[in-house]
């Protein structure tokens, strides 16, 4: 005879479908959690890496510029001209006509310093690379399209160029305007293109290209404090801290390159810029609005 033992039911039993429908929502709501927590990392890592680029890129561009206003004027006339003879150095700025001496502006040894600034562009003179050789450098704003003086639209770019000022060239001052296709430096994502009109009232700035994901235009969004985009890139002060009136031609001026005991001369030129992400790279993927950030650099002309 066959002896079975009895078996407890308890033994087989298992999840019920209650229990099993329990689990898979708490691990649906565990992982929907992590995902939007890596969803948001994520995104908000890529803004501030947009961020982080915009301040590198414009952070190098006004160091350079800095760098540059620096060294404007320098090596001056009192460091070329024969010693003794103080007819051979008159004032800075002045183009004379010395009969045994080239024009002090258009010696390729001496470098005039500022040569022109205005809201967009500013023109100077210096061994800026420590090679021994005067060059002229040029700093300045173009629309969109590349247009000097800018007239269309934002976002616009800051181009630098860098001309040899040598004994071929020194009797054709200024050198010939070569900034539109010889710029070796170029910023993008310029949005501010206005000028100064009173004190602290600034107006001129274009229009900033293209609308927003809902529909709005850029510039109404983006420029919807004026001054953002309607500040000027760059401005000028004397050694009083007083802003001077803008555009200054050293044909025509006298408050670019003085002696050392004017006050009114230009001593520091600003550069202002209001940077705008790319945008197709640069939205932010969660709020659809493109990142901004603002650099400041004030250059001391130290051989004016």
């Amino acid at each position: 005879m066959k002896i079975t033992e009895p078996r407890s039911d308890q033994s087989e039993a298992g999840f019920s479908l209650l229990e099993l429908v329990l689990v898979v929502a708490i691990m649906t709501i565990v992982l929907a959690a992590v995902f939007n927590g890596i969803d948001q990392v994520t995104k908000r890592s890529q803004v501030e890496q947009t961020k982080v680029d915009l301040t590198q890129a414009g952070r190098e561009f006004v160091d350079e510029f800095e760098r540059d206003v620096h060294q404007a004027g320098y090596p001056n006339c009192r460091m070329v001209a024969t010693a003794g003879a103080a007819a051979n150095c008159p004032a800075d700025g002045t183009i004379p006509t010395a009969p045994s001496n080239l024009p002090v502006i258009t010696n390729y040894l001496v470098a005039t310093g500022l040569v022109s600034v205005s809201n967009t562009q500013v023109v100077i003179e210096g061994d800026v690379d420590g090679s021994g050789t005067v060059s002229q450098v040029w700093y300045r704003l173009v629309d969109q399209a590349g247009n000097y003086p800018p007239t269309g639209n934002c976002p616009c770019k800051i181009q630098r160029a860098q001309i040899a000022k040598t004994a071929a060239s020194d009797a054709t001052w200024p050198l010939p305007d070569l900034a539109l296709t010889a710029y070796s430096l170029e910023l993008e994502n310029v949005v501010n293109s206005g000028q100064s009109t009173t004190a602290g009232v600034y107006s001129g700035g274009l229009t900033i290209a293209g609308t927003t994901a809902w529909g709005q235009s850029n510039t109404a969004y983006y420029a919807a404090v004026s001054a953002f985009k309607d500040f000027p890139v760059f401005q000028a002060y004397d050694q009083q801290g007083l802003i001077v009136a803008l555009p200054q031609d050293l044909n025509n001026s006298t408050t670019l390159n003085c002696s050392p005991s004017s006050i009114t001369c230009i001593k520091t030129i600003r550069l202002t810029i209001n940077l705008l992400a790319n945008g197709l790279t640069g939205v932010d993927l969660k709020t659809n609005v493109r990142p901004v950030t603002t650099l400041v650099g004030d250059a001391r002309l130290v051989n004016n």
